[in-house]
């Protein structure tokens, strides 16, 4: 008899401990989309404070770098909780619904404020908080988009520019802007940072604002985007191994100018592949 209870209560002991584990498992990528706002709204709070000359890590601190790279972190978490939520089975509706609300924060606010505070202030008012709003409204689109398309969308590509992407590239320029270590590079990057800083103007009033724009408006586009979802490392050719090593390396060389780099080669790949498809009526392969 005593035996026989022993054995019940191992049973109930190893149910409840299943069940303590199996919530640990959904609350992590849940935990990891709550980093990703809280970064997106310490974005918000040091770009606010960068911009009153408060900054709350002192005063020798050069103004909007910390924002830019917290929001940059918030893409690692954004790409993080899914990818747990996959590698788990945790998917859910909650954490979808969860993660598109955080990314509001991370990748529409936070960046549009950053870019309007080091930027798009210097415009004239209307003009830089229309394509601010813009940025915003198009982000918040293109995430509810995204859930409604979440269950038909396919998963080799994005249905227009990702968000976390849209906002690397914005804050990857404000890196890049308030880069001083270029001098110490090599030519082709010294003599891209000297046409920069002769025509510095002519960017941040013209080329930027207008970046900002198409930005917004490519993420409601339906122009497609590759996604990694699919990605297969175990048919991954040698020559897009050495690609990718070669992009590391640069990455940590001048990580600055080659975030920038690359998410601006990332944003015009998608929009010149779909203009050479419709200007050549090039059609889809059949699955």
């Amino acid at each position: 008899m005593a035996a026989a209870k022993t054995k019940i209560r191992g049973k109930v002991s190893d149910k409840n401990l299943n069940s303590r584990l199996r919530k640990s498992i959904y609350l992590l990528p849940n935990t990891l989309t709550a980093a990703n706002m809280v970064l997106g709204l310490l974005a918000i709070v040091f770009a606010i404070n960068d911009s009153l000359s408060l900054s709350l890590s002192g005063n020798n601190v050069i103004p909007f770098v910390v924002p830019a790279e917290l929001i940059i972190a918030a893409t690692f978490f954004d790409f993080t909780d899914g990818f747990v939520a996959r590698a788990t089975g945790t998917t859910s509706k909650f954490g979808m619904e969860f993660d598109s609300l955080s990314d509001l924060i991370s990748f529409g606010v936070a960046p549009a404020l950053l870019i309007y505070l080091s930027v798009l202030r210097y415009l004239p008012l209307v003009l830089g908080l229309s394509i601010t709003f813009l940025y915003v409204v198009c982000t918040a689109i293109r995430l509810a988009r995204f859930n409604v398309q979440a269950q038909v969308e396919e998963k080799s590509h994005f249905t227009g520019l990702p968000s976390p992407a849209a906002a690397g590239l914005l804050a990857s320029y404000v890196l890049l802007a308030h880069w001083s270590g270029w001098y110490e590079k090599t030519i082709i990057v010294n003599k891209v940072m000297n046409w920069y800083e002769e025509n510095i103007s002519f960017v941040e009033l013209t080329c930027i604002p207008i970046m900002t724009i198409a930005i917004a408006l490519v993420m409601v586009s339906t122009i497609a985007f590759p996604s990694l979802k699919k990605w297969n490392w175990e048919r991954v050719k040698p020559l897009t191994l050495a690609f990718i090593v070669v992009v590391l390396f640069l990455l940590v060389y001048a990580v600055q100018f080659t975030s920038f780099a690359l998410l601006t080669f990332y944003l015009l790949w998608g929009i010149t592949r779909a203009l050479t498809k419709k200007v050549f009526k090039i059609k889809p392969k059949a699955a």
